[in-house]
């Protein structure tokens, strides 16, 4: 079988994020499919399996992902979180990891609400409306937002009471004052990340085009982009732990 170049490029663009068993068991198939076509492996055969298990997504869809991600980048950093070591996007969607905070200031929290939320306003002020990603499982960027909200006010002490109410209580179930103060830290945070986001719309267009020219973008390459994207004033303190996406 004879691949060229390009082809190896799209595909390992089509593929990014997925494991090495998964990369295994799509090579697995696609022979078993040219094995019983009765031919050699071919290209076509490939693509096939490829577009099973990670189907491609639109230009458009894949810009609105890039832009998603570097506005994490670009959020994060002009508020002074821990500088983010990856970014990287994919038909799977996106992710921006960076160093976590050990230990969080209510501040930190403000921050970092305003981080997590950047994404979702980025799409709204640059495509005029928002997909359902952020808000997609346990995971996505609306519940990490919430459940930052949910701990300032419930287990960290950083609200009016000094009750601790397990951070774990679904929000249904907090006291309505309790549920109307986290929602006002992130309307706080939406705030925040669109005030940085309208400022700094060139650095977010610029890490997205990087992002969908290269899929992944390493520490270097991010600190380079971010070059004119200077911290506030005002940024939270950065006390670095471990890791977090």
């Amino acid at each position: 079988m004879t691949v060229s170049d390009h082809e190896i490029d799209l595909l390992a663009d089509q593929l990014l994020g997925l494991s090495g068993a998964e990369v295994t068991a799509l090579l697995r198939e696609a022979r078993t499919a040219a094995r019983k076509a009765g031919r050699g492996l071919a290209f076509e055969d490939l693509q096939a399996a490829a577009d099973r298990v990670q189907p491609q997504l639109g230009d458009a869809l894949m810009r609105r992902i890039a832009v998603h991600e570097a506005a994490h980048v670009v959020a994060g950093h002009a508020i002074g979180l821990p500088a983010a070591t990856l970014a990287r996007i994919s038909p799977r969607g996106g992710e921006v990891v960076r160093p976590h905070l050990n230990a969080m200031t209510a501040r930190d929290i403000k921050g970092m609400i305003a981080a997590v939320l950047a994404g979702r306003e980025a799409e709204d002020i640059l495509f005029g409306d928002v997909t359902s990603g952020a808000g997609t499982g346990s995971a996505s960027d609306l519940a990490q937002a919430t459940s930052l909200g949910i701990r300032a006010e419930c287990s960290f002490g950083f609200g009016p009471s000094l009750s601790w109410i397990s951070p774990d209580t679904p929000i249904a179930l907090l006291p309505a004052p309790v549920r109307d103060r986290v929602e006002d830290r992130l309307r706080a945070g939406q705030k925040e990340a669109r005030k940085i986001i309208v400022q700094h719309r060139g650095a977010v267009e610029r890490i997205a085009d990087a992002l969908l020219e290269h899929r992944e973008l390493d520490s270097a390459a991010l600190a380079g982009l971010l070059d004119g994207v200077d911290v506030q004033a005002d940024g939270a303190v950065q006390h670095v732990g471990g890791h977090d996406a």
